[in-house]
């Protein structure tokens, strides 16, 4: 007990710090990303009760189609790390070229998805006006979603490659250039007439255009970046290379359809309960989102050192940036967990002033708390296996307990059953917490095999190499 407690001291010490360092510009990264949704809830919030629904499903919506392709992209991160680790700048310059090749024709995937989305909202049970502003919505978003895996092809590059602070400074500008945009097409403002709900989509293809656009610049003037001359002999497309990325990427991909896609289903199953329902549940969720950027910086920092300690032949290495980084997750959640108990009332009162709405709202910030202990857990172990290239059980685990057992369980327990009165849009909160316990505790276990594994693997090395150097 004495030596287990003595190499967890160890670990903290040694990790912790490094972790921090990188977690920081990355959760604040991933805020700017976030935000720009969370924007989009507020200004639309304050636009009508219908504007907020219908934003809402939107949102979730192309969210939904577009986590596939997410997760394949998310996968040259780790890929990076590991050539980024091992010092092999022509193996990093090629996973780039290759991951690029890739992106093309999944930018073309991701336009056509939202298009055939687009064409199926009539279909839902929904207020007709809601639907006219969610479709509004999902017009400008056909633009956003090619634009996407572009993005994400030079923020992954980036984050392999330890540069936090500039995917920080560039995320946080486009939020910010979010923020004016929104107003100007929802609400009206600085000549511009207000479209409502359906001007969040037109903000979000602006600002996520100018995000690109300062992207491909940085690739060119950002001394990291020119450093590694992603551009320089330009190799043609390899079914290999591409193969490779494939196989990481679509678990990841998979996992992140049955995390995401499970919360994106939700608001559309929630349509029979009225827009009161959805509006509520768009509050608490809209501040758990924003919790998450959180575990998300921390999980992504994990992700990078764990790929560069393996990079550089070194699980023990490896194994104490998990120990470190579990333990700062757990208790980062507790942290935030208490002020949104605290204050869930002011909270819920910031999205809307529709007293009924709030009032909900405020109800599902309790369950949004208890959600955000075992959430945590989940992202932070998960993104640690993406450095071990481990990703097949992790999504395997996360289909399993959202769609098989999670989604069952909320439609019992929020319409009922011939044995019990359903519970409305608590319901789904109660199914939700099961379902993220079951996740948490089987991919907990996983990263812990995973590690234990790795470093047992190679007990005959020598001590731990030097970590390389990354953007504080």
């Amino acid at each position: 007990m004495r030596s287990a407690v003595s190499r967890l001291r160890r670990a903290l010490r040694a990790e912790s710090p490094r972790l921090l360092r990188l977690a920081l510009p990355l959760a604040v990264s991933q805020l700017g990303i976030i935000g720009m949704g969370v924007t989009d809830v507020i200004v639309a919030g304050h636009a009508g009760r219908d504007d907020l629904a219908a934003v809402t499903i939107g949102f979730y919506a192309w969210d939904m189609a577009l986590l596939l392709i997410f997760g394949v992209m998310l996968a040259n991160g780790a890929l990076i790390g590991h050539r980024h680790g091992a010092g092999d700048e022509a193996g990093l310059r090629r996973q780039f070229q290759q991951s690029l090749w890739l992106a093309l024709p999944l930018a073309v995937v991701s336009a056509l998805a939202i298009v055939a989305l687009r064409a199926l909202m009539p279909v839902l049970q929904l207020p007709a006006e809601v639907i006219t502003i969610a479709t509004g919505y999902l017009t400008p978003t056909i633009g956003t979603a090619a634009l996407l895996p572009l993005v994400i092809l030079f923020r992954t590059t980036a984050e392999g490659m330890g540069l936090a602070r500039s995917v920080m400074w560039l995320n946080t500008g486009a939020f910010l250039l979010n923020i004016p945009l929104d107003i100007a097409f929802v609400l009206g403002a600085f000549g511009q007439p207000g479209m409502g709900g359906a001007g969040c989509g037109w903000a979000t293809l602006i600002a996520f255009a100018t995000l690109l656009l300062a992207w491909l610049a940085c690739s060119f003037a950002l001394p990291a970046l020119r450093h590694q001359r992603l551009w320089h002999a330009f190799a043609p497309p390899s079914a290999r290379d591409i193969g490779h990325t494939l196989s990481i990427g679509l678990p990841i991909g998979l996992s992140l359809l049955g995390v995401g896609g499970f919360f994106a289903v939700l608001p559309m199953l929630m349509a029979s309960l009225g827009a009161v329902a959805i509006a509520g549940h768009a509050i608490a969720i809209t501040v758990d989102t924003l919790m998450l950027t959180v575990p998300l910086g921390l999980g992504q920092a994990m992700t990078v050192r764990v790929a560069h300690e393996l990079g550089a032949g070194n699980p023990h290495g490896a194994r104490a940036v998990c120990v470190a980084g579990m333990t700062l997750s757990a208790a980062l959640a507790l942290l935030q967990a208490l002020p949104t108990v605290i204050w869930r009332t002011p909270l819920a009162a910031l999205f809307t002033s529709d007293p009924e709405v709030a009032a909900l709202g405020a109800l599902l910030l309790l369950y949004a708390a208890a959600y955000r202990l075992f959430d945590s857990v989940q992202v932070a172990a998960g993104m640690a296996l993406r450095g071990y290239k481990d990703t097949r059980v992790a999504s395997a685990i996360n289909i399993a307990a959202y769609w098989l057992f999670g989604l069952p369980l909320c439609w019992l327990l929020a319409m009922g059953s011939p044995w019990h009165p359903g519970l409305g849009v608590t319901g789904f909160w109660t199914g939700m917490l099961t379902s993220i316990a079951l996740a948490a505790s089987a991919i907990a276990w996983r990263l812990a095999r995973t590690s234990r594994r790795a470093t047992g693997a190679a007990s005959g090395s020598t001590g731990p190499a030097a970590p390389r150097t990354v953007e504080a």
